[in-house]
């Protein structure tokens, strides 16, 4: 870990959502953000992510949600979740090249974007973005 990711935690211990198809993913971007003070929910596709957002939205204050997955992509997802809550922080990873439309959710300031593979202290500064925007 670097002395910057040390230095830093999320306020507040949010609850934070991670979707990803990817059972790694989901394993090491909770550990990241447990050991920066938050509280994780998983789900394994856009589809789970919806549903699990939904029952516990009041405990769910930001999303790191993957864009290629099975089911339901992270686009039509983080589409859905904004529906039940416009404020709700998201942001989006992956490997591939972001696509015109979630660059249009990046431009509008309806998601951040952090392409993977990322380091603990990038994934921790976006998400603290993330909250300093709901908040303001």
């Amino acid at each position: 870990m670097t002395e910057s990711a040390e230095q830093s935690s999320l306020a507040n211990n949010p609850g934070v959502l991670i979707v990803d198809d990817e059972e790694l993913m989901l394993e090491v971007t909770s550990i990241m953000i447990e050991d920066h003070g938050g509280k994780v929910f998983t789900a394994v596709d856009g589809q789970d992510g919806v549903e699990v957002f939904q029952k516990n939205q009041d405990n769910i204050s930001l999303v790191v949600m993957d864009f290629s997955m099975p089911r339901m992509d992270g686009y039509q997802a983080a589409v859905e979740m904004k529906k039940i809550n416009p404020k709700i922080g998201i942001l989006m990873i992956s490997g591939l090249q972001i696509t015109p439309e979630v660059q249009e959710m990046v431009d509008n300031g309806e998601v951040l974007f952090l392409s993977k593979p990322f380091h603990e202290g990038d994934l921790i500064s976006a998400l603290t973005d993330l909250q300093a925007n709901e908040n303001s």
